[in-house]
């Protein structure tokens, strides 16, 4: 019970800090931090699917109500949420076994979760700008915004993946 009491207010904190601080943040157009994903992305791995899509479209709605999103934040967020396993195995070459009671997340390294959670917010990110522009007339400057914004959401969530890995994990 601790670790879920733990595990609401840690999201609750990262939601209302993406509502309130990163997205009035306008450092540049390409650079846009996003911490929202995590909430998803730091969901035990045994968990079944369909709680792991709940959990996502919950967050997805409250992000695009907050925001104004019109969809693009649950339409993004809910495919991540599916891949999640596979970028786990492509990343840290761990395989997600539902008979495994134990928690994945916790028995990774740090360094691996970082990894894990890079190439998931990669994939987010990639889906995010993409369904944001519609548009392939400046792939260079997708290319960059995506990786720009990928590199500051990493560093503004280690932090948060260290006092997840302390206190939950």
């Amino acid at each position: 019970m601790y670790k879920q009491f733990t595990y609401f207010w840690l999201s609750f904190a990262i939601l209302v800090v993406q509502i309130f601080l990163l997205d009035n943040i306008s450092i540049a157009m390409w650079l846009r931090p996003m911490i929202f994903p995590l909430v998803v992305l730091l969901l035990p791995m045994e968990w079944r699917m369909v709680w792991t899509l709940l959990t996502a479209l919950a967050v997805g709605l409250t992000m695009d109500l907050a925001l104004g999103g019109s969809g693009l934040y649950t339409s993004s967020l809910l495919p991540l949420a599916v891949l999640r396993p596979w970028i786990m195995y492509l990343t840290t070459g761990r395989t997600v076994e539902h008979s495994d009671q134990s928690a994945l997340l916790s028995r990774l390294f740090t360094k691996q979760v970082m990894l894990y959670t890079a190439g998931a917010m990669f994939v987010h990110h990639t889906l995010f700008f993409m369904l944001e522009t519609l548009s392939f007339a400046s792939p260079l400057r997708l290319a960059a915004t995506i990786l720009c914004s990928t590199l500051c959401t990493m560093v503004v969530s280690t932090p948060i993946i260290h006092l997840y890995k302390s206190k939950i994990a």
